[in-house]
């Protein structure tokens, strides 16, 4: 299937992509989160590998992921006022969420076509997870853009970010 071909090289390079944005990051608790997401693609890329051998039973997601980010975010937001800001890093984070949307509307697409009620599933969850990275993106931008330190997190609920 030509799409799980073009879905795991999306996979690789945003792994790639995140451990180096890592690498060039100064903030300890940015390089914990990139590379928490390093290791969720990495998941991924074990995920398509097993669905291009047909083996639909393996797991899709991280089930700790989303509290390991939130704990790691509020860490982030203690530590505030410590955090250098590099806002020509933002492009990175930008292009990153960019190639975030990206995976999850491929992996929304496939489902749409594919007849199997498993692949649909294991589709509809990858591209789930792909929207949550989005959002975990889209929290690293408003926290590095945000003018007033500790002014970005009012709701520690994080509003935006849903289960999957």
């Amino acid at each position: 299937m030509q799409i799980l071909e073009t879905a795991m090289q999306l996979e690789i390079d945003a792994e790639k992509h995140y451990r180096n944005m890592a690498a060039q990051t100064k903030d300890v608790g940015l390089v914990n989160i990139l590379n928490r997401l390093a290791e969720v693609e990495q998941q991924h890329q074990r995920v398509i590998a097993a669905m291009q051998n047909d083996d639909l039973g393996v797991e899709a997601g991280d089930e700790t992921f989303i509290a390991d980010v939130k704990v790691l975010f509020q860490k982030l937001q203690d530590s505030r006022s410590e955090v250098k800001i590099d806002m020509s890093q933002i492009a990175l984070y930008t292009h990153a969420r960019d190639r975030e949307l990206e995976a999850e509307n491929l992996y929304f697409k496939a489902a749409e076509v594919e007849t199997d009620p498993d692949t649909i599933a294991l589709l509809m969850r990858l591209g789930a997870q792909e929207t949550m990275h989005a959002q975990i993106i889209d929290s690293i931008i408003e926290f590095l853009s945000k003018a007033e330190p500790g002014g970005w997190m009012e709701n520690a609920e994080w509003y935006h970010t849903d289960v999957y």
